[in-house]
């Protein structure tokens, strides 16, 4: 096959860069512009309104394993496209929503259902099938879509939900995920060899001198097989430190990325921001949390991932802390500046440092069962801070806790490490 001028992996990107930036700009990113319209009409309280985060979460949790295996089983075209059609019916049926239960049954599971389906998992699994040196790389451009639908889909919700109330805006965003993703969809093929390419596009092995003779007298030469260490399968996995520690770390920087985009939007507004303003600013930290997502995402092709990992959460954790404190803009710039940065580069590093670890073969399982525990930061991070508000009547204790919880995250990343055999091509865990 004649080598193509672009590589298709990087249409695959663009094709999921897409995609998770609708889906992650309107799902996640979007959740705190119709926070306080929401709260208003129904006379919920902070607590209870996040509860339909806390059971994203929670969902989330339950179907990343089953996600995992159907990416792994059917390909990530089959997952992505099924999670588009339930996504884009789960935000129409918003608009119809009268009750608390009816908000957890709808935004909580159904949509969240399609968007662990549409989003991050197969797009991660599919890129790391297409890419091995510039893994990172890749990952960092595929994270600019979630970066740029949050820059773009928060401040456009404010104002859908200012001229025409929310749940107009919740049906919008419903058809724009159907008229979207699914035509992109059918750009996206599961692996290099389906079309005749290999992995970063690299040219067919070329026989040797030996083997080329032997050929050309008619005789079949026996091939020797590259001595490759395999990839960890899932029960492999489990069994190593290597697993648990990502887990954890990844734990602590959901609960603060949680919580912040939650109750972002709303905390400002306590603070004398005005509503289309505060939903700005979180657009703002989407959008500088590029910065992190390219620089120090694509980072890790060159320098040990751990030690970019560790800084991502140091500067996250002490953007928490400065927005708990922050009573001026200057404050909050700070806050974006270094919470947005850090969260930006947790994103490819952690899906970067899965694959360089365990391999590819099985890692749409491996990340999926991850979920569960990640899936408790979500589930209780936004509950337990609207309750502080409820109780104190302020963010500061609840942002200042959730502050913390990155740092630990940053220092325990640094013990995990791949069990590498000396001269395995690829290092991984198991």
């Amino acid at each position: 096959m004649k080598k193509a001028r672009i590589f298709y992996g990087w249409w695959i990107v663009f094709a999921t860069n897409i995609i998770c930036m609708l889906g992650f700009g309107t799902w996640l990113y979007a959740f705190g512009a119709f926070f306080e319209p929401m709260t208003l009409e129904f006379g919920w309280s902070r607590a209870q309104t996040s509860g339909a985060a806390s059971f994203r979460s929670v969902e989330g949790g339950i179907a990343g394993p089953v996600v995992g295996w159907l990416v792994d089983k059917f390909g990530a075209r089959n997952v992505i496209r099924g999670g588009a059609v339930i996504s884009g019916l789960g935000f129409m049926a918003m608009a119809t929503v009268n009750s608390l239960l009816a908000f957890y049954l709808i935004y909580g599971i159904l949509i969240s259902i399609g968007m662990s389906a549409m989003l991050y998992i197969p797009a991660f699994v599919v890129i790391a099938r297409w890419f091995s040196r510039k893994l990172s790389f890749a990952v960092s451009i595929l994270a600019i879509g979630a970066g740029i639908g949050g820059f773009i889909c928060t401040p456009v919700a404010a104002l859908l939900i200012s001229n025409f109330g929310w749940r107009s805006a919740f049906l919008f965003i419903g058809m724009a995920i159907w008229v979207v993703v699914i035509p992109l969809s059918f750009v996206i093929k599961n692996n290099p060899e389906d079309i005749g390419l290999r992995r970063d596009n690299d040219p067919p092995e070329e026989p040797d001198e030996e083997t080329a003779t032997l050929e050309a007298d008619g005789i079949t030469p026996v091939r020797k097989k590259k001595a490759v260490h395999p990839d960890c399968t899932l029960k492999q996995a489990f069994r190593t430190h290597t697993f648990w520690i990502l887990s954890v770390t990844f734990f602590f920087q959901s609960m603060a990325h949680n919580v912040v985009f939650v109750h972002g939007v709303i905390s400002l507004t306590d603070k004398g921001i005005n509503y289309e303003k505060a939903a700005l600013v979180i657009g703002l930290l989407t959008l500088v949390s590029l910065i992190g997502r390219i620089v120090l995402g694509s980072l890790g092709d060159y320098i040990d991932k751990r030690y970019l990992l560790a800084t991502a959460h140091v500067m996250l954790g002490s953007g928490v802390l400065v927005l708990a404190f922050a009573e001026t803009m200057p404050g909050v710039y700070l806050f974006i500046a270094l919470f947005g940065i850090g969260f930006g580069a947790t994103i490819p590093l952690m899906a970067a440092i899965r694959a360089e670890y365990f391999g590819r073969a099985y890692l749409g399982r491996i990340q999926g069962f991850m979920s569960p525990v990640v899936m408790l930061a979500g589930a209780i991070g936004p509950v337990t801070a609207g309750y502080l508000f409820d109780t104190t009547g302020s963010y500061q204790l609840a942002f200042t806790i959730v502050g913390m919880m990155p740092f630990i995250g940053g220092m325990i990343i640094l013990f995990s490490r791949p069990a590498a055999l000396p001269g395995d091509p690829l290092p991984v865990a198991c």
